[in-house]
């Protein structure tokens, strides 16, 4: 968690373009793309700002919270190693909420040689998971994530989600 919560590659801070296109794999089976501005502010302050964003992306909003400031976890949840690293392994850590609301656990697989969040799966206690990956671009010599696909299986949606950022601004200076 130190090192997630100390990479030097991380910016302090930045601001991003973001496009995030949903497609819903049932009823009423639309795909929509909407447009938007993230800014983000070590350790763990994100905000999103959205033009003519559909209601069911409401069911994505505060993910980005379980992920934000590693340090503060042992805080909000209990944690724990669910797969040990070895050759070839990525270890899981598991999020469990000391207060469970809607998320009963979130397992997080990490690359421990760069100190990213390769994936997070959220299980819901309405018995829904939400699968993402993220994938990294170097900018300003600062690692940032530049696109993030997400599986949303919950009870009220089922659909896939891709978030694509560009457009950073990004603090070059000093790590956090």
């Amino acid at each position: 968690m130190q090192r997630l919560a100390s990479n030097p590659s991380a910016p302090s801070q930045y601001t991003a373009s973001v496009q995030v296109r949903m497609h819903m794999r049932g009823f009423p089976w639309i795909t929509r793309t909407v447009s938007g501005s993230e800014v983000y502010k070590h350790p763990g302050f994100y905000h999103f700002a959205f033009k003519d964003a559909p209601k069911a992306l409401d069911q994505l909003s505060g993910l980005e919270e379980d992920l934000a400031n590693p340090t503060a976890w042992p805080q909000r949840y209990n944690v724990s190693l669910l797969v040990p690293q070895s050759a070839g392994v990525e270890p899981v850590v598991r999020l469990e909420p000391k207060v469970v609301k809607l998320v009963k656990s979130l397992d997080i697989t990490v690359d421990v040689a760069r100190a990213h969040i390769d994936k997070a799966v959220w299980t819901r206690t309405d018995g829904g998971t939400i699968t993402m990956t993220q994938k990294y671009n170097t900018v300003a010599a600062r690692e940032v994530v530049s696109e993030q696909d997400a599986a949303v299986r919950i009870p009220s949606m089922s659909a896939d989600v891709t978030a694509t950022y560009s457009g950073f601004s990004v603090d070059a200076g000093g790590t956090h």
